[in-house]
């Protein structure tokens, strides 16, 4: 008999109904190292639960698949019928098209530019309307398989695409151009910078030690010509203010801070506890209009 899979952290607000799955919209964030996932009330537009979950010694798809079996079975309320649920995927084989350029029949080529693609490997693409462009991304087959067989109503998209969307929408109304926003992962960081209501660049590294870390921030600032004294570097994701990535990336540009939760939802008390900035696109996927 397996162990049970027990949360890195959990919240769930003493008003979460399980047996009523219609009220929730349910967004998960599926990674190879785990996953976690949040649920909104809909009807009062309030996250009253989240989860994260850390799959040790998971280290390909096949075997996240497999952990993926169990983690199901034993969390077999996920699979209810929600209002809505969506589905983000992390991987780093992703390659961004402006819309003028996608050809819907040339999305594998697209990818196979930058990226290699294995046979058990299928191609998917997302549109994101806020900067016209097609986000085109690989998913595993034996993951497709298990996310069509979970979920009968889903949305799938690759992780980067509501973080971008929403970070452009929560925006709007202030001087976005001298942001720098770093999205913090467990092995990669993604740096995203817009100019007026565009996307400029995304891009994402991979990254082990906090040397690497400043190193793939100050490479970007120098290659777009940005300054560190007038740049504004705002964190979201796993990122620790007593981290030493954290440390070291005050020493080179003096404005850094976090990025707010949204104030389109409320949150359960509980949430007090968790620092703002983290599960971002868990918190923020609703607001799209994906």
């Amino acid at each position: 008999m397996n162990e049970k899979i027990k949360p890195e952290r959990q919240y769930q607000d003493t008003s979460l109904d399980f047996y009523s799955p219609e009220k929730y919209v349910l967004s998960i964030q599926f990674s190879l190292n785990g996953l976690s996932f949040s649920l909104l009330d809909s009807d009062r537009k309030k996250f009253t639960g989240l989860a994260d979950y850390n799959f040790p010694g998971v280290d390909t798809p096949i075997k996240y698949c497999h952990k993926l079996d169990e983690f199901f079975g034993q969390n077999d309320w996920l699979k209810g019928n929600f209002k809505e649920t969506y589905l983000l995927l992390e991987t780093p084989k992703a390659t961004l098209i402006p819309d003028p350029l996608y050809e819907e029949s040339e999305k594998d080529l697209f990818l196979r530019f930058n990226h290699p693609v294995s046979s058990y490997e299928q191609t998917a693409a997302d549109y994101l309307s806020n900067v016209e462009a097609y986000q085109i991304y690989t998913l595993p087959d034996c993951l497709k398989y298990r996310l069509d067989n979970n979920f009968k109503r889903k949305k799938i998209f690759h992780f980067s695409t509501p973080l971008i969307e929403s970070l452009l929408i929560n925006n709007k109304n202030s001087f976005i151009d001298n942001k720098l926003f770093v999205h913090v992962r467990a092995t990669y960081m993604d740096i995203i910078l817009f100019k007026g209501q565009g996307l400029r660049f995304f891009n994402s590294f991979y990254y082990t030690t906090p040397e690497d870390f400043i190193y793939y921030i100050m490479f970007v600032v120098e290659q777009l010509g940005l300054n560190p004294e007038d740049l504004q570097l705002q964190f979201l994701g796993h990122m620790d203010e007593f981290s030493d990535a954290f440390s070291v990336a005050g020493k080179y540009i003096r404005n850094i801070g976090f990025e707010p939760r949204t104030s389109m939802f409320g949150y359960s008390y509980l949430f007090d506890k968790l620092p703002a900035h983290q599960y971002y696109n868990l918190f923020n996927v609703n607001i799209c209009g994906l």
